[in-house]
């Protein structure tokens, strides 16, 4: 595949990152300086503009399998991907951080009545805003996600000395009926659990279930469900859709905003949000406004230095849960090593989407666990024999935590029947695609032997 991206920045990094062992990929960037970061991996970088038709033929965009502009600039993005797909790019992809954008390139939207289009438009910040409203929902929680439509549920949860499921080993744990744990995080190590491991105060630990079972398992680590007081300091675009998400659901919450027109345009467009002007990293504002008695922070600020310097003011407070949006994937392991344990990331996600889009392999990459594992979809191959889970096994580090069948969700038990054409979510680790394909090829070669 021919894959050409506009922005050497770290969207552009990691997609190479993913992309170019196996793929030609071409990065251009304005600024030349931004080629350092490409110089281990098997890229070529073009000092260029995205935009400039002359530059996209340099970079031979008109013969692209897949276009990707990813800078910071929709602008930029958008005109990129417009002059690509005139040129002959088979599909292109524009990051944005505006909705007007969504809107206008949607199917049968204003630019598609124009002959104007774009093959996908991904907005990351909605796609962080959504995941943050989402762990502010479950109390304890420090990640969650649902897959199939809402039929599976993964979530996870830090274990204290009070909490169910320690001290003894898997396999004489009672969880609730449809719950597994399918992953834990020790220190900086992930681990796929097996029946001897042994959960410990402290670890993170991953569960996956059905729906109604995951929710059971809930009311074990928060047994009381009053409504929740929220802080979210920045009013921003992620500020803002978190807000919004949020008051649908009831929840006290307060908007901490430092610029004065935001500030006033977040009051009228939020009317059931306490809008407050004022630095979300002073101490005696937060203390004033009672801020400790928050269940939740949330710090979606532009600044990876203020959502630090606010997180840590959460944590000295005592509110019990910090959320944290991490503008640089890198910083994340230092919020992680000052006691930060939901630091979130837009990129991750977007990534995961981009590698979906582009379908290179068999798998659909659906959520990370801390950029230490993720969440694959696989189809159990129609050509494989049916067999049971403890003989057909799983790939290589790999744990299968669910399985959908003609839409019914179900968690496998050693005794439990794969059929072809099973949905299975595997928990595993990133570098591990080979191996789950090599596992699926197994299969399917083994009916037809």
């Amino acid at each position: 595949m021919n894959l050409v991206l506009v922005g050497g920045g770290e969207n552009g990094v990691q997609i190479a990152e993913a992309l170019h062992r196996s793929h030609n990929v071409t990065v251009i960037d304005v600024d030349e300086s931004r080629a350092e970061a490409f110089e281990q991996l098997d890229v070529r970088f073009m000092r260029g503009n995205g935009a400039d038709p002359d530059d996209l033929r340099a970079a031979n965009a008109d013969k692209a399998t897949a276009f990707i502009a990813c800078t910071l600039n929709d602008d930029i993005n958008v005109l990129s991907c417009l002059a690509a797909k005139g040129m002959g790019a088979k599909e292109t992809m524009a990051f944005v951080t505006r909705e007007r954008y969504v809107a206008a390139f949607r199917q049968r939207g204003a630019m598609e009545s124009i002959g104007l289009s774009i093959d996908r438009i991904l907005w990351p910040q909605r796609t962080l805003a959504h995941q943050i409203v989402e762990i502010v929902r479950v109390p304890r929680a420090l990640d969650t996600a649902t897959f199939a439509n809402g039929r599976i549920k993964m979530v996870e949860y830090r274990l204290t000395a009070s909490d169910p499921y320690l001290g003894e080993t898997l396999d004489r744990t009672t969880l609730p009926d449809g719950v597994l744990v399918v992953g834990v995080v020790r220190r900086d190590d992930f681990i796929v659990p097996t029946g001897t491991t042994v959960l410990s105060e402290g670890d993170k630990v991953v569960f996956m279930g059905t729906n109604d079972a995951v929710r059971r398992l809930e009311g074990r680590f928060a047994p009381s469900r009053r409504r929740q007081r929220v802080a979210v300091i920045g009013g921003g675009n992620v500020g803002f859709m978190v807000a919004e998400e949020l008051q649908e659901y009831g929840v006290d919450l307060t908007v901490i905003e430092s610029d004065a027109g935001r500030a006033e345009k977040l009051a009228t467009h939020l009317p059931r949000v306490l809008v407050l002007r004022g630095d979300g990293t002073d101490l005696e504002l937060l203390e004033q406004e009672r801020i400790e008695d928050a269940d939740v922070i949330v710090a979606v600020t532009s600044d990876d230095a203020t959502n630090l310097l606010v997180s840590l003011l959460g944590k000295q407070l005592g509110i019990p849960k910090v959320i944290t949006r991490v503008g640089r994937s890198r910083n994340r392991r230092l919020f992680e090593r000052v006691g930060i344990e939901a630091p979130l990331t837009p990129r991750t996600a977007a990534v995961q989407e981009v590698l979906n889009w582009l379908k290179l392999d068999h798998v659909d990459h659906l959520a990370s666990i801390e950029d230490r594992a993720e969440v694959m979809e696989v189809t159990f191959p129609y050509g494989a024999s049916p067999g049971e889970v403890r003989e057909l096994g799983a790939p290589t580090n790999s744990l299968i935590g669910a399985i959908v069948r003609k839409n019914r969700a179900l968690v496998p038990r050693g005794d439990t029947v794969i059929q072809p054409g099973d949905h299975l979510f595997l928990i595993t680790t990133p570098d591990n695609v080979a191996s789950v394909e090599a596992w699926l090829e197994r299969h399917e070669r083994g009916r037809s032997a």
